[in-house]
């Protein structure tokens, strides 16, 4: 399949390669239209996404989710950066594996996604020595929680568990997911070097939470601005169902989930 710039397609994800091999044999035996990203992902014509979809997972074949493919204007970069993406695929000898296994796109930005994956086992024991190594991490101990951010991207870890909002694209969450792997495998090579951080100071900044909230400054809070309800709230003085766009605003539905995860990791609400 050639992508035409005046079509709109739609990356279907698949949670590994094996489940992913499988969905594009389907596919081809189907006589489904769709351009190969990689054994992880197609594209597809988006009038087509739904019916390609239902023949995956007819066939007992899975999927991550689907987003919009946006990116016609820069497709040669995006499928050389596809081409050049070598997965992982080797066993760490603490955390084996990550399995994608929710995709969408951001409600807020829909030239980003967001994503949840698993991990094979419980980190529960190396979250305090990442809280020592990660530069800006947040812990939480009651909730086995690490929140921290790369660059605008924010990545909240959990025993089992891993998500991200505002990655790139699937290339780019495939690289987050790569390196926390690598990180967590490293981290737990090296325990015996460094000293586990129990510390539960909150280390997200009142901007940082500002950057996720409607910036409306509409005073429903009771507060003056929305920089100021971010500063309320990192002190546990304001929760955020008292952001009223946040609840009340389909635009921002997105930004309040990713606003509840953040509460969560930081022991605010």
């Amino acid at each position: 399949m050639e992508i035409e710039k005046d079509k709109k397609y739609e990356i279907i994800v698949f949670p590994n390669q094996d489940e992913g091999l499988k969905a594009q044999r389907i596919l081809v035996s189907r006589g489904e239209d769709f351009k190969h990203i990689s054994t992880l992902a197609v594209v597809v014509p988006e009038d087509r996404r739904q019916e390609a979809c239902r023949s995956i997972i007819d066939s007992d074949a899975l999927i991550s989710g689907y987003y919009p493919f946006l990116y016609r204007d820069y497709e040669e970069d995006f499928f050389k950066r596809a081409e050049a993406y070598k997965a992982d695929t080797a066993d760490g000898t603490f955390l084996k594996t990550i399995t994608l296994c929710y995709v969408a796109p951001c409600m807020a930005d829909e030239k980003k996604i967001r994503l949840i994956a698993y991990l094979n086992r419980d980190i529960t024991e190396i979250l305090p020595y990442l809280n020592a190594v990660i530069k800006g991490a947040s812990y939480n101990k009651r909730v086995s929680t690490l929140t921290f951010a790369k660059e605008r991207r924010l990545i909240n870890l959990y025993n089992m568990k891993i998500t991200i909002a505002k990655a790139d694209d699937i290339i780019d969450a495939w690289h987050i997911l790569d390196e926390v792997k690598a990180l967590v495998n490293k981290t737990h090579d090296n325990k015996s070097n460094i000293k586990p951080n129990y510390e539960e100071k909150v280390k997200v900044t009142a901007l940082q939470i500002y950057g996720w909230l409607p910036k409306t400054n509409c005073r429903a809070c009771g507060e003056a601005t929305c920089l100021a309800f971010a500063c309320r709230l990192l002190l546990g003085e304001q929760k955020i169902s008292k952001c009223e766009p946040l609840s009340m605003d389909s635009r921002f539905t997105e930004n309040k989930k990713i606003m509840q995860e953040m509460a969560e990791a930081l022991g605010v609400s």
